[in-house]
């Protein structure tokens, strides 16, 4: 059963807005125009939740919030609505029982974060609806809205889902959102490789960050258990997550080649770097999660701070945006973040990655050697590195750095390195 949510705004166009981005969260909604109608589908419908419009004709949204809760049947959070809000109102509202008060304009990502904070303290919601604290997609780009719908199609039923995502592109992250919008739903569980765990189909939803990372024989019971899923009924799902695509999944040799034939039609994750137009919404969002759950400051970034952590290269995604915040959130107990402490976090951020990149090679040269001898170390160093990045390919290698391979299989063999694994 979904969470219910009635919308009351004497705005048509507020009203339907709200509305569409409720239900593409997978919430049922039903609006009403003024205080009559308000009350009568807060019967009809019993809402969960109910946004509330401050000032409407006939009725203001306080009046009606007091006229409930004198009534008694004040039985689901509230959360006022106005675009003339002042604190005398907000304070108002609150002591009549109102759960919270946004603002118009309304930012999307504050908006679900007051529901899903409304829906937690509810008492009203079934154990099953309980909200718990985690994260969900946020961002209203083409990428992010496509991919909404696809999640909501896949959880029409409960087969296995296969993601192609680059690490830090939040792919536990739409898992999640995955989870949320199946009918039936069940706890978060590891994967057990003993097959037996799972004669009866899955009663949890199992979450694989990286099938790569399985050795051959957990591979094997991975398998089994996909082909033994399509025979049994379950009330969990399977989400097995990989950074390659199909092509590059079947080319390597230490995965399974009918494993990697489950990638044919995987659902891709984009990078944060194909769409960064949501940057703004995730930023807010996050100093707002960090200042309430982690105990960070609150703090404001202007427009131009905004835009250049919208410039940056994300190389790490998600998790390095995130990262970056906190970094900029721990810095100062100033309210307004300055230009130059998000240039320093954004250039530590890029220094950490780089010295942390596979294709990094860390050299120490003394420099006591002559210019052949020290030729001739970094020449191995990089050959070597090189070579083990290539699987030991030479003419990939060759191809690779614009050798000839003739003169480079001299090469190889003159500086003493094994040109099989």
């Amino acid at each position: 059963m979904s969470v219910k949510i009635l919308v009351v705004d004497d705005e048509p166009d507020i009203r339907f807005l709200l509305k569409d981005i409720l239900e593409d969260e997978g919430y049922e909604v039903e609006v009403a125009e003024n205080a009559i109608q308000a009350s009568e589908r807060k019967v009809s419908f019993s809402p969960n939740l109910i946004l509330l419009d401050i000032w409407m004709p006939d009725m203001d949204g306080v009046s009606l919030l007091k006229q409930w809760s004198e009534q008694k049947v004040l039985d689901s959070p509230v959360v006022m609505i106005s675009g003339h809000g002042t604190v005398e109102t907000a304070v108002e509202a609150t002591r009549y029982g109102a759960f919270d008060f946004v603002e118009k304009p309304l930012s999307t990502a504050k908006l679900l974060r007051t529901v899903t904070s409304a829906l937690s303290s509810s008492k009203k919601s079934a154990p099953s609806e309980e909200v718990e604290d985690v994260e969900f997609p946020v961002g209203n780009s083409h990428q992010m809205q496509v991919l909404r719908q696809t999640m909501q199609t896949l959880a029409m039923d409960l087969n296995p889902v296969f993601f192609t995502s680059q690490p830090g592109s939040g792919s536990r992250i739409w898992s999640n959102y995955l989870f949320s919008q199946q009918t039936v739903k069940a706890n978060i569980s590891s994967f057990n490789a003993d097959a037996k765990a799972y004669q009866n189909g899955l009663t949890e939803n199992i979450f694989i960050a990286e099938v790569t990372d399985l050795n051959m024989d957990k591979q094997k019971q991975l398998l089994a258990l996909i082909n033994h899923l399509k025979s049994v009924s379950s009330t969990g799902r399977l989400v097995v997550v990989s950074q390659y695509a199909h092509e590059s999944l079947s080319n390597k040799s230490e995965v399974l080649p009918e494993l990697a034939e489950n990638w044919r039609q995987a659902v891709y994750i984009p990078s944060l770097n194909e769409h960064i137009e949501d940057i703004p919404e995730l930023v807010e969002y996050y100093v707002t999660r960090f200042s309430e759950k982690e105990d960070l400051p609150y703090r404001h970034l202007g427009v131009a701070g905004q835009n250049m952590i919208r410039n940056h290269s994300w190389k790490g995604g998600l998790t390095e945006l995130k990262s970056v915040l906190k970094q900029i959130l721990s810095n100062s107990d100033d309210d307004n973040v300055e230009l130059a402490e998000i240039q320093s976090s954004l250039q530590l951020s890029r220094q950490t990655l780089d010295e942390n990149s596979p294709n990094v090679l860390k050299l120490s040269i003394n420099l006591d050697l002559d210019m052949r001898e020290a030729r001739e170390y970094f020449e191995r160093k990089f050959l070597s590195k090189q070579l083990e990045l290539c699987g030991f390919n030479v003419s990939e290698l060759a191809r690779k750095i614009g050798q000839e391979r003739t003169n480079l299989y001299r090469k190889l063999k003159s500086l003493g390195l094994q040109t099989k694994k």
